[in-house]
């Protein structure tokens, strides 16, 4: 462990997850895996930690990652919600410009596109 005697990692700025980025799921993630965090490769460098995805057909595990924090822009974790109708809601973890728009990155930094549901 990289930080086993630090108050923590280097973390990226977050902000609120928007409500029309939530996606409905039918069950929610499996916990989450214990991972072994390396030492970051660049000064300014920021650990995401490991999270699950919906798929669309089921939930796949994204590694944590170190990452550049892109410019102007905040991170918000994967998160559910279940809400008063009982219904189960998730958002990915994503990066968003300052104004709340979703960049096109994943904390990996790859791609991510975000599969078709029903949004409410």
């Amino acid at each position: 462990m990289a930080a086993g005697c630090s108050a923590g990692l280097p973390a990226p700025p977050t902000g609120p997850v928007q409500k029309r980025d939530m996606i409905e799921v039918p069950y929610p993630p499996p916990p989450a895996r214990v991972e072994d965090v390396p030492a970051p490769k660049r000064v300014g460098d920021v650990w995401i930690d490991g999270q699950w995805d919906w798929d669309g057909r089921r939930w796949r595990w994204q590694a944590g990652a170190w990452v550049s924090p892109p410019p102007n822009a905040y991170f918000t974790p994967w998160t559910t919600e279940r809400r008063d109708n009982g219904r189960l809601y998730f958002a990915r973890a994503a990066w968003h410009h300052r104004d709340g728009r979703v960049l096109d990155l994943f904390p990996s930094m790859a791609a991510c596109p975000v599969p078709e549901a029903a949004n409410p």
